[in-house]
């Protein structure tokens, strides 16, 4: 049974990031139906989710001090508790604040509990350095690969039974979790496999990092900076794709079909960069997802008419297949230089930059936008952005792989 435990806590951290992550994600399907019953604007209800993402970044520091003080079993309770929370409070709405209390602040807090604080703690005690970038791949890719199952399923029950119904079941699924992290053996978990530093803080000599001195540390901010500039680029640009497809001529379905593949490629792209990252280099492998993923951008600016199908399947495939990439490296370079006693907090203060550049990306994208009448702006921004990202990252990149030597 141990020889597969690893991968049973891996699919574990999948299944958890399907109960929340996933669910919020699915928030686009509702946005119709939550503007008719409500009688608000589209971004009235669209900022929801900008608030679970900005609410996902900043919580991550809270999650972090539960793992160091508490432990996984806390940790992950407190998180699953919160997402079924989210999704029944959402259910009981008499109105759309309540919206942004529920799906925004919990629902946000939630998904950061139940992510990267939680996988890179957890699998990084289980799994040796060159096998460990593949292992956080898969466990962030769940939300990819749930929405598979998640968005058909939200689909069919809001059109049979309604949106309420739908969010009852969704938290009573997350709510199912419960019991079974209640009698998981955490104590053994905690220890893994690896010749790692203690979990908790205050357990002797040789606990890893502090936060302060992981705060006087370049590193720190290199990831830091890299998760707040890839989020940056990325959603200044992804919640304005569909409406540039369409202005471009484009017929809806098929340009739905298009980004839904680009969706489909994302998790596929976490497991194969992280991959080159554990086989080929650290630096090689996030050098070229930043170069795949601003080439991509470049691919979707000379889409310009219906007849230019091979930009529109080059963006599709370039930019799609390396837009989650980057969080299961950062993850993996955070859990070789910080893991030990203290690493929840300095992994949560590192994952505030992609709440924050989540949030202002799509800000940002939507104000040059309406600025310049235009695209163009948004595309050089999106690519700016990356082009920072990359050097902050393979900086780091390099520094770890020289550490390795």
């Amino acid at each position: 049974m141990m020889r597969f435990a690893p991968w049973l806590l891996v699919a574990l951290c999948c299944a958890l990031g399907v109960a929340s992550r996933s669910i919020s994600d699915s928030l686009a399907l509702f946005v119709p139906v939550l503007q008719h019953d409500f009688a608000a604007s589209r971004s009235a209800v669209t900022v929801i989710y900008s608030f679970a993402l900005l609410t996902g970044g900043i919580g991550a520091p809270l999650a972090g001090w539960i793992l160091d003080r508490f432990g996984l079993r806390v940790l992950t309770v407190t998180g699953v508790a919160a997402a079924a929370l989210a999704t029944f409070s959402a259910s009981q709405a008499g109105a759309l604040w309540h919206l942004y209390l529920g799906l925004g602040l919990l629902m946000g807090f939630g998904g950061s509990a139940l992510a990267g604080v939680l996988s890179s703690s957890l699998i990084s005690r289980w799994f040796p350095p060159h096998r460990l970038g593949v292992a956080i791949a898969v466990a962030w890719s769940a939300s990819g690969v749930g929405a598979i199952v998640i968005f058909p399923l939200a689909q069919h029950m809001i059109a049979a039974s309604g949106w309420r119904h739908a969010y009852v079941v969704f938290s009573l699924g997350s709510a199912a979790f419960i019991p079974l992290l209640l009698v998981l053996p955490w104590r053994r978990i905690e220890r893994g496999v690896a010749n790692v530093p203690p979990q908790r803080a205050g357990s002797g000599k040789g606990a890893g990092p502090t936060v302060g001195e992981a705060l006087r540390d370049w590193s720190f901010w290199a990831l830091t900076c890299s998760f707040g500039l890839t989020s940056l680029g990325i959603f200044a640009l992804v919640p304005q794709a569909m409406v540039y497809l369409l202005e471009r001529g484009l017929d809806g379905a098929y340009a739905a079909r298009a980004l839904a593949v680009a969706g489909f490629l994302t998790p596929v792209g976490m497991v194969g960069f992280s991959w080159l990252a554990d086989r080929g280099g650290r630096k090689i492998a996030a050098i070229l997802a930043y170069a795949c993923s601003i080439v991509g951008v470049g691919a979707l600016a000379l889409v310009r008419s219906p007849d230019n199908d091979f930009f529109l399947w080059a963006y599709v495939l370039l930019f799609g297949g390396s837009m989650g990439s980057r969080g299961p490296m950062i993850s993996t370079l955070a859990a070789l230089r910080y893991r030990g006693a203290h690493f929840g907090r300095i992994y949560g203060l590192i994952t505030i930059g992609t709440g924050v550049g989540g949030f202002l990306g799509a800000y940002i994208g939507g104000l040059l936008h309406d600025f310049t009448d235009g695209y163009a702006a948004v595309m050089i921004f999106s690519a700016a952005s990356l082009a920072v990202a990359a050097a902050t990252l393979g900086s780091e990149a390099s520094a770890r792989e020289r550490l390795s030597n």
